[in-house]
């Protein structure tokens, strides 16, 4: 579905190869979706230009920026974090920051999956159905998939952990999002799987 106004952007990162590719994504979008300002840094941002949604990488000068995500997210931004890194305390620290959507750089389908993250942050995008009270129902290398992940381990690590091919963990963890899909529950990214996994009691505090 097309977003019913135009959403602004601004994007934050300190490559600059980064930034002129998530500007071409953007302007190539046929939807209403523009960018208003960049920056190599938070603190380089207009201020004058208040955008609908803030791209930014978290790792900004090789230091998480965390901090400044949370002192942002207090006061009403909207943030989608775009990470070059996967790891999922990375994703729950931002996820604890107050980002909505964590979306990684060098995922497969990455320029659809961070326009339409934009798009879901800003509030045009469907908003996810509400919760079923019922759990989804993982199999047992589902479940053992999932928690790995979750974890920290990459798709490769988990295979080997697992002694399975990395086609097979790719596989186990599609199959989970579609369940949690059908059960109304977005499960979409790392952060909305792990929200949803903590929520069901699958993961160790």
């Amino acid at each position: 579905m097309a977003p019913t106004r135009r959403v602004t952007v601004a994007v934050v990162d300190d490559h600059d190869v980064v930034l002129s590719g998530v500007r071409a994504w953007i302007d190539g979008d046929p939807r209403p979706i523009e960018i208003v300002d960049t920056a190599a840094s938070i603190d380089g941002l207009d201020p004058r230009l208040a955008a609908d949604v803030l791209v930014i990488d978290p790792r900004m000068g090789g230091e998480p920026a965390l901090e400044r995500i949370a002192e942002l997210a207090a006061a009403g931004h909207r943030i989608v974090v775009f990470s070059e890194r996967a790891e999922a305390d990375l994703a729950r620290r931002a996820e604890l920051a107050g980002a909505r959507a964590f979306v990684r750089k060098e995922a497969a389908e990455g320029q659809r999956r961070l326009v339409e993250a934009i798009l879901a942050v800003a509030g045009d995008a469907p908003a996810p159905a509400e919760a079923s009270p019922c759990r989804p129902r993982l199999s047992e290398q589902e479940l053992r998939t999932v928690r790995l992940w979750l974890g920290g381990l990459t798709r490769a690590a988990v295979a080997r952990q697992m002694g399975i091919s990395e086609h097979t963990v790719k596989q186990y963890l599609a199959r989970a999002r579609e369940k949690y899909a059908r059960a109304g529950r977005d499960a979409s990214d790392r952060i909305a799987m792990y929200r949803e996994a903590r929520r069901d009691g699958l993961l160790d505090d």
